[in-house]
């Protein structure tokens, strides 16, 4: 489950959705695509359709911010009736995030994000101001990445810059379809975690759809179920729906490893780090192997200015300079305090290393993560359902495979690691 504050931990600047009731007919088809649909979000939310295809997820989404009209039914942001507002207007005041991010290709990032503020008539220095924030809010240095073009960036910048530009207005919706399919699983990880740091520092109300039960699990607050004809099957928080199926349909959609399933929304944050010593690049490495020394480490995280790793030499690769280096990692395993379990050990097992760093909402490393101490929990889990379940195999884990992960290269990371 997201892990979510109460109202008073922080502002919640989202708006309710309702949907009264709400049917979409096409033409030429016998059967709706929404049959009748009631729903109510939480201002501040993070709700998760999903469903197999055909369900209506998508349809229902658009008609939120009427990209498809209603043929009946009512829906209401905030309390207000939208089904009667300017369809124009409205979806300027509602964030939306496609696939593949949906960038104009010929504009800098700079000016994607701008769009809708520009049609809302703001200053120069209010966008210039808003474009920086977002740019940081999102993961992306303003210096480096504000005059690029789409085509110049990774996939996961992409829909990083696309997700800035539905949030430029300050909307209290944002809607996504799909946000992340077209990317790899690391970036995938590592886009869901921003989207829930991002939702803990602004309260919006967040509407995804995705085709991926366990993304909508790690995502969602709640998770709605639809079948076809845009039927709810449950609508509930994620252990509820892991737990307790309400349908047959639910619990086949799920699939036969329901009772165990939950360790897919076991958060890193719910799991004490051990403590790291860090050290900022041009450091001398003789204060650096002393101030680890005194801590008992047998290595460091080399961070940048803003927090963020880099690199995790051993002290020996720190010896062999004088200096740190500015040596940059791109297989370091790193997760965000959002990130599941199973995100924790897929990260270990890609970089065939026996712990991964963990992070902040906004990327600055706060410990590591052992494989020894999410296997523990793991057997703890596992132990749980076994006693309550009194027929759950204790070496059965979620998929029917052996819940012991595969051994891994390094029992320590660093070894390799230029300093």
């Amino acid at each position: 489950m997201t892990t979510v504050t109460t109202p008073s931990e922080r502002d919640v600047t989202g708006a309710s959705i309702v949907l009264d009731s709400v049917v979409k007919r096409y033409k030429g088809q016998e059967k709706p695509a929404v049959e009748r649909l009631d729903l109510e979000i939480e201002a501040g939310e993070i709700v998760a359709f999903v469903g197999p295809s055909g369900c209506g997820k998508t349809t229902t989404l658009k008609m939120i911010n009427r990209l498809i009209e209603p043929t009946e039914g009512r829906i209401f942001i905030g309390g207000r009736d939208v089904t009667r507002e300017d369809p124009d207007k409205l979806r300027q005041s509602i964030g939306y995030v496609i696939q593949s991010g949906g960038l104009f290709p010929h504009w800098s990032v700079a000016k994607n994000i701008g769009a809708i503020p520009r049609v809302l008539g703001w200053d120069k220095k209010r966008i210039a101001e808003r474009t920086e924030y977002l740019l940081d809010l999102v993961g992306l240095d303003s210096a480096t990445f504000a005059d690029r073009l789409p085509k110049d960036m990774s996939g996961g910048q992409q829909q990083r810059v696309g997700v800035a530009r539905a949030l430029a207005a300050d909307p209290p919706v944002l809607l996504m379809d799909e946000p992340f399919g077209a990317v790899d699983p690391i970036t995938r990880v590592r886009l869901q975690d921003s989207l829930i740091a991002i939702q803990h520092e602004l309260g919006k109300t967040i509407v995804v759809v995705t085709h991926d039960f366990e993304e909508a699990t790690k995502l969602g607050d709640r998770v709605l179920i639809l079948s076809e004809g845009g039927h709810v099957e449950q609508y509930a928080r994620p252990e509820e729906i892991l737990t307790d199926p309400a349908t047959p349909f639910v619990e086949e959609f799920v699939g036969s490893g329901a009772k165990l399933a939950y360790l897919t929304v076991s958060r890193v944050g719910d799991v004490e780090v051990d403590p790291v010593t860090t050290a900022r690049i041009g450091e001398p490495a003789k204060e650096v192997i002393a101030r680890a020394t005194r801590a008992g480490h047998t290595w460091v995280v080399v961070v940048d200015s803003a927090g963020r790793p880099r690199s995790w030499p051993s002290l020996r690769e720190v010896s062999s300079k004088p200096e740190v280096s500015d040596y940059l990692d791109r297989r370091l395993p790193v997760v965000a305090q959002s990130s599941t379990l199973n995100d924790a050990l897929d990260a270990m097992l890609a970089a065939s290393q026996g712990a991964t760093l963990v992070t902040d909402g906004r990327g600055r490393v706060v410990g590591s993560l052992s494989i020894g101490a999410v296997t523990d929990v793991i057997q703890t889990k596992l132990a749980e359902a076994h006693n309550a379940e009194g027929e759950t195999s204790y070496e059965t884990y979620v998929d029917g495979s052996d819940p012991t992960p595969t051994p891994v290269v390094a029992a320590e990371p660093g070894p390799g690691d230029p300093a």
